[in-house]
């Protein structure tokens, strides 16, 4: 009974030595790299005129068909002056960060195209053009929305034409 005991032992043994020498096995190796760079997003929140895009980097503000003695477009108001009429309302634009020590930036605006003659584009009180970035603020604050005084100024010498331009906003990280 040993015997048979002990043959089938090693015959079971044999087995499970078979089995394991049978099994393949391989391995591998992904090595990952990459560097975490910081990064500053700027969004349109708001704007006068019927707005769309906001909350993006790409708002459109739509004011219809202005004129000194219509009505002012939706978030705006009409001041009219002798010689000229001014539409004013805010823009609102909102910066945050990721992965910088950065504690506020800087904010300019500049006009994508030169204005319509006789018409003037003007973020809080300067003078807009598309030859130079004008300063917003140089210390804006992250995660908040600023809220910045648009004015567009229209000679009663402009010609009764399209106004349409784009306002180009950068924030560099201070």
């Amino acid at each position: 009974m040993t015997k048979s005991l002990a043959t089938a032992v090693s015959a079971i043994a044999l087995l499970a030595t078979a089995s394991v020498a049978s099994a393949a096995t391989s391995s591998g190796t992904l090595t990952v790299t990459g560097t975490v760079e910081s990064s500053i997003s700027l969004t349109v929140e708001s704007a006068g005129g019927t707005t769309s895009g906001t909350g993006t980097a790409a708002a459109t503000s739509a004011l219809g068909n202005i004129s000194k003695y219509g009505s002012a477009p939706t978030g705006f108001t009409l001041a009219r002056g002798a010689s000229d009429w001014t539409l004013s309302s805010t823009v609102g634009v909102k910066v945050d960060k990721a992965n910088l020590t950065s504690t506020d930036y800087t904010l300019t605006a500049q006009l994508g195209s030169a204005p319509a003659s006789g018409v003037a584009w003007k973020l809080n009180g300067s003078t807009l053009s598309d030859s130079a970035a004008t300063t917003l603020t140089s210390t804006g604050t992250y995660g908040s929305t600023g809220s910045y005084s648009w004015d567009i100024v229209v000679a009663d010498s402009a010609a009764a034409a399209a106004i349409d331009n784009a306002i180009a906003f950068t924030a560099t990280s201070n």
